[in-house]
């Protein structure tokens, strides 16, 4: 009765189907970025951010766009990787963060996008602007850490906090995303693009890792960790208790071994 209940998250064909949509979606936004389709919806997106511009918003924004540094990352896979615990979450973390900003690091080489003009800048940025690479190692990052350390709150019957924690991540990598374009160093497409390849990646991440990471140091929903919860352990305490077996419903009306259709002796 166990295979009820248990997210065998390692042999669920569903995140093939959402890498392949996602993989499907970054291919055409590039497309589109290569053929100059996106242009106009860019530059009309970009002028509506410089439009709602304000100091005290500013201040704001260049806070959370300071989350998505390449050295702010850096400081934190690092921070991670030290603490303990590091081999279920600080490790696995760090080499996504670290494969996925290779990969956004060769398709900027490969389109060479310029950044739009100077003009809208509000800070100083050196490299291309296709795909946005504090968009994609952003979500990278902070999405391994919802995943992961969601799973840990889960498996603690924390379910609280992992829902509170999750929703804080979503919105702080919506966030980031939105502030390359609020400071005007990127297009939205280019954004989009960023989260699209994050997305693919970090679905085909996660896949390797509930796959062919060590056992011991995996955090995942196996039977025995799901077992291991007291609502489920419960759970399973319930279905496998023997089903006592009824009586048929003529033998509840009527004494064993008497006919119905037999009068009683007076």
């Amino acid at each position: 009765m166990v295979e009820r209940y248990v997210k065998d998250t390692g042999s669920s064909a569903v995140k093939w189907v959402f890498l392949a949509i996602f993989a499907a979606l970054f291919t055409l936004d590039l497309y589109l970025v290569v053929t100059g389709k996106t242009q106009a919806l860019d530059n009309s997106v970009l002028e509506y951010f410089a439009g709602i511009r304000e100091e005290a918003l500013t201040l704001v924004i260049k806070a959370v766009t300071f989350c998505g540094n390449p050295v702010t990352i850096i400081a934190l896979c690092v921070f991670i990787i030290i603490i303990p615990g590091r081999m279920k979450i600080g490790l696995p973390v760090a080499i996504m963060t670290g494969l996925g900003w290779v990969a956004q690091t060769f398709f900027k080489g490969l389109i060479c996008r310029p950044r739009p003009d100077m003009s809208y800048w509000l800070v100083e940025e050196y490299t291309y602007s296709f795909p946005s690479g504090h968009a994609n190692t952003g979500l990278i990052f902070y999405g391994a850490l919802f995943v992961l350390i969601g799973r840990v709150l889960v498996l603690q019957n924390n379910r609280v906090a992992c829902v509170l924690l999750r929703i804080i991540l979503a919105i702080f990598i919506l966030f980031i995303g939105l502030s390359r374009l609020y400071l005007g160093v990127h297009y939205v497409s280019d954004v989009a693009a960023g989260w699209l390849l994050a997305i693919t990646l970090l679905i085909l991440f996660l896949a390797v890792y509930d796959s062919f990471w060590p056992q011991k140091w995996r955090v995942t929903y196996s039977a025995p960790a799901w077992d291991a919860m007291p609502r489920n352990a419960e759970k399973r305490r319930k279905w496998r208790q023997p089903v006592k077996k009824r009586a048929p419903a003529e033998l509840l009306k009527f004494p064993k071994k008497r006919s119905p259709w037999k009068t009683p002796k007076a």
